[in-house]
């Protein structure tokens, strides 16, 4: 259960990025920082998994 918890999280964190793309699309460190956020979330949020799987 909580890595559904876990990847509902990511994906709605991915899709609010996503999805309001053309908000931010002009400044550059805007869209950076959504990558970073998109790559940051997914290290950290496979990182719990793995570490709530082995237990």
């Amino acid at each position: 259960m909580k890595n559904r918890v876990i990847l509902i999280a990511y994906l709605a964190m991915f899709f609010g990025l996503v999805s309001f793309y053309d908000l931010y699309s002009e400044n550059v460190y805007l869209v950076a920082l959504a990558a970073a956020l998109i790559l940051v979330g997914g290290l950290i949020a496979w990182l719990v998994s793995i570490r709530g799987a082995s237990r």
